[in-house]
């Protein structure tokens, strides 16, 4: 994987926790969840993630993938 300048990613960059992101407009080809439908864990993770932004949960672990929009007060991005 590289970045947009051409350098590689570092492997703690690709690591790090996601960040949740408002969002106005759902792109068509985001995959949509509403928050009723994650999980216990990642709906706690993912109320305690404001004002911070950032989900306390291993990507690995959840059901969540980056570019994914959940509907929660607001439409939010995983990133």
């Amino acid at each position: 994987m590289s970045s947009k300048d051409g350098q590689s990613a570092s492997a703690s960059a690709v690591k790090t926790a996601p960040a949740v992101v408002p969002i106005t407009d759902v792109p068509s080809s985001a995959r949509v969840r509403h928050f009723d439908e994650l999980s216990d864990r990642t709906q706690q993770a993912f109320t305690t993630a404001f004002p911070s932004g950032h989900l306390d949960i291993d990507p690995e672990t959840t059901d969540l993938s980056r570019g994914d929009v959940v509907v929660f007060t607001e439409y939010v991005r995983i990133q």
